[in-house]
């Protein structure tokens, strides 16, 4: 009966690591996907106008509106990701994503600065996404890039 019972432990804090690093897999993978079709998108926009696109701004226009912790129909995309061309890479997606874009002159966002950025001395663009894989509405994942850095920034992974 105590074997049985400490093995019952162990499964559940078993269960319940493995789902953090579920969430952690889905939301770095679909954040890293989101990232380069942003990359892209910004790349092309930028040499075909010479400037780069903002989707939105820091005030938290990011689309989808409210992640959660189940996946969300994409459905149809804002005139602003028409716009840059930004196609979604899932038809659903875990993660509210925004791009900002601006000059010399603009300054960065504020979750830019968050995440280490300093003021650019050229155009430049920087790309946002916050998830909410563990439907704990007081935490949420951010991942971040930028043109500068593209690697992906991670804060709260797996949440």
């Amino acid at each position: 009966m105590i074997a049985v019972a400490i093995l019952g432990i162990l499964t559940g804090i078993m269960i319940v690591g493995f789902g953090g690093q579920t969430r952690k897999v889905k939301t770095t993978s679909e954040a890293n996907a989101m990232f380069a079709e942003v990359h892209r998108a910004q790349s092309q926009y930028a040499l075909e106008h010479g400037v780069y696109f903002s989707t939105g701004d820091d005030d938290g226009d990011i689309f989808p509106t409210t992640p959660t912790s189940t996946s969300q129909d994409v459905g149809t995309v804002p005139d602003e990701w028409d716009t840059l061309r930004l196609k979604a890479t899932s038809p659903k997606l875990y993660c509210g994503y925004v791009t900002v874009a601006g000059t010399a002159d603009d300054d960065i966002p504020t979750f830019a600065e968050d995440f280490g950025m300093e003021q650019p001395e050229t155009n430049w663009y920087v790309v946002y996404a916050r998830c909410n894989a563990d439907g704990n509405t007081a935490v949420d994942a951010e991942y971040f890039t930028s043109s500068f850095d593209n690697s992906l920034q991670k804060r709260n992974d797996g949440r």
